[in-house]
Parts: structure tokens; sequence; C-alpha cells
């Protein structure tokens, strides 16, 4: 009996462990079942209303668009020929003082330097000399006026001849000449003094230090450019001291093959970009499309005059141009931020429900005015995610990781 008992455990035993290997794989199969579910729908990105709202995700519908031909071209920054001034000086001379700096924004009119010349000391004598002469001229004519006055009256009483009044007249007519060439050369004087010398003629008696200086003026307002004055310094008539240049208008020269330049022409709006300054956008249009290729590169230089409120901009800068050409071709838009990268490709998030998005691969194109051209994979009306579409990215991820 105690044979057979045992020989009965061992029968129950072996049926349990039978029977706990039938469960194990059955329960092996349901999770590979479950997971192989999992996996199927991981192209999807379940997001509550509620997460959307605290999220603030945004979702629009694919947009209907047109993409334009757009030429490109490198060039650069110069400043218009007819925005430069050059301030020289008429007269040799050395610098006493300067006012500004370069890069300093000036008014037209403001002095920006003073220097002492030789020159003045000369124009004020003589100045001062065709002043005195002009007195004594003046003088000299009323003199003669009395003169043929007092001729006339004794003409009238026949106590003078009539010889003697027509000399006196001539006499009359001789000083009033040399007046007014006296009170001409006074003008002269003092037009060279005020218009061409930039100081008063009639300078107080107590005048300052610097009425005897001559100031070199601002002819236009802009930024000073260049300097080459310095105090202390000596100047000729030869030398620039300073250039000046308006920054608010710009030149971009845009260098363009024949190819492109017969797509172009005056007026035609044109986009410039810089790429040293960040986000720097500047709309200008074309005013000379180039007179002359360069015979190295076939090239020919393409004038654009582009606005520049807002003074980032410098001559010489490195820059390029987009010109849109041709009707252009229907497409298919999304903004930039609708666009992530899951490995390695492009892909946007569709919604298929109210809280389930669709990941979609896709394949763009250029950038269109801060919107990007879908070339393949959606259809227009297709609801995507825009604002919020990293936070899809990132619950996909995790549910990917999870798996």
């Amino acid at each position: 009996m105690k044979i057979i008992g045992n020989a009965a455990w061992a029968c129950i035993v072996a049926c349990s462990l039978l029977s706990g290997c039938r469960d194990a794989k059955q329960d092996i199969k349901t999770e590979a079942s479950t997971q192989s579910e999992s996996k199927g729908t991981s192209d999807e990105v379940t997001l509550t209303r509620q997460a959307q709202a605290e999220q603030k995700i945004e979702v629009a519908p694919v947009e209907s668009g047109v993409a334009v031909v757009a030429q490109q071209a490198k060039g650069r920054i110069a400043l218009p020929d007819n925005a430069t001034w050059r301030v020289g000086v008429l007269a040799d001379g050395r610098v006493e003082k300067v006012y500004f700096n370069l890069g300093d924004f000036v008014m037209k009119g403001q002095v920006l330097a003073r220097m002492h010349s030789h020159d003045m000391h000369e124009a004020r004598a003589a100045y001062a000399n065709a002043v005195a002469e002009r007195t004594r001229l003046q003088a000299g004519e009323a003199l003669a006026q009395k003169n043929y006055d007092r001729s006339q009256r004794l003409y009238a009483l026949k106590a003078e001849s009539v010889s003697q009044t027509e000399t006196a007249k001539q006499e009359l007519v001789n000083a009033q000449t040399a007046a007014r060439e006296a009170d001409n050369n006074v003008h002269r004087e003092e037009a060279h003094l005020e218009e061409t010398l930039g100081v008063r003629a009639d300078a107080p008696s107590n005048r300052s230090e610097d009425a005897d200086l001559i100031p070199l003026k601002a002819p236009a307002s802009g930024r000073i450019l260049q300097k080459s004055v310095t105090p202390g310094a000596t100047i000729s008539t030869t030398t620039d001291a300073f250039v000046i240049g308006d920054l608010s208008r710009l030149w971009m020269l845009a260098s363009v093959d024949a190819a492109t330049l017969s797509k172009l022409h005056r007026g035609q709006p044109a986009t410039v970009t810089v790429p040293d300054v960040p986000d720097a956008t500047y709309s200008g249009k074309i005013t000379n499309l180039g007179q002359e290729f360069d015979p190295t590169t076939r090239l020919i230089q393409v004038r654009i005059e582009v606005a520049h409120p807002d003074s980032r901009l410098r001559p010489e800068m490195l820059a390029n141009a987009e010109f849109t050409t041709g009707a252009g071709t229907a497409t298919l838009l999304v903004p930039q931020e609708a666009i992530q990268q899951v490995n390695g490709q492009d892909v946007v998030f569709v919604r298929v429900a109210p809280d389930r998005f669709r990941v979609q691969t896709v394949q763009t194109g250029e950038n269109i005015q801060k919107k990007v051209r879908i070339l393949q994979g959606l259809k227009a009306g297709e609801q995507v995610i825009t604002q919020g579409s990293f936070i899809a990215k990132s619950q996909l991820l995790k549910s990917s990781i999870g798996d």
C-alpha cells in the first residue's frame, strides 16, 4: 500500500507540472499577442482633449498654395553713390579740435572739427580793409553829391557856368561808381569768410577763441564712415577729413549669370538676407541690371535698392538675394513648426480622431514665407498638429521606449 501510494503521488505531481507548463505557454502567447497589437498601433499618438488644452496644442489644415521658382544670387552690401559725402577743406591748416569719431551719427550742419589757418587771418584783414575803403569812398560820394547840388544852385543863379556844373556831375558819377565797387568788394570778402571759410564776418569784439578757427561742417545727416584727422594734424585741400554716409538706404550688388539676367527686370522685387546678421531679411527692388559681364567669372552685377530702417547693415557685408520668377505651380503648404524628425525622416501628426493622431512621413521641399512645401505624403484639408508638434513627438518616442 505504501508503494502504491508513492506512485500515485508521483503521478499527481507530474500532472501538475505539465498543467503549469501549459498555463505558462498560454500566458507567453497572450503577452506576445498583446505586444503585437500594441506595435500595430505604434504609428499613432493619443492625446486627450484635456492634454491638448493644457499643452496648448494647435491643429491647422494643410493649405493649398503656389510654389514659385526662386533665383538666388550672392553679392555684397554697398553704399549708394548719391548717399556719400566727403568733407574736405578749402585752405591748408592745422586741426585744433575734433568733436566726432568713427560710427557717430551727425546731423546736417553740425561742426565736426575746427582748424587754424593763415588764410583766416588774411581773409579777416582783407575784409577789414574792404570795409574801411568802402567807408572812405562812401564819404567821397557824399561830398561829390553835396558839390553837385551846390553847383546846380549856383548855375540857377547864373553864378556858375555849364561846364563847372557838368564837371561836378561827372565827379559825382565817378564817386558813386567807386563806392559801388567798394561795396561789392566788401560783399566778396564777406562771402569768402562766411561761405567758404565758415566764420562770421562781423565777429563781435568779445568773440570766443573758436571765432578764428575754420569749422568743418557736416554737409548732410549720416554716420561717419571714415575719419582721417586728429588734433594737431595738418590738413590740406587734397585731404578728405571725414566721409559721411546715409545708411537709411543701401544697395545690394548681386552677381548673376546670363540665364538669370534674362528673367529679371527693373522694378522687380527681391529679398535680401545677410548671413552675418541673425534674422536679417530686407525687402528691395531691382534698380539696375548692370552694364558689363566680368570676363573671368562671366557674371554681371545687378543692383538692388534696399530699405534699411534698423541700421544693422554695413557696407561690404556679404549678402544673398532671392528673386521670384515665373507664375508658379500649385502645391501644399504646412507651417514650419508642424515638421518633426523621427528616425531621420520628416513627419507630421495627422488628426484621425479628436484624440488620436497618425504619424505621417512626408517629403518636403523649400520654405515659402515661413511655411514648408509638401511634395508627398499629405492631402489638402487634412488636419495636422502645428504648435506643440514636439509634444506629440515626445509622446511617440516615450511609447516606443515602453514597447
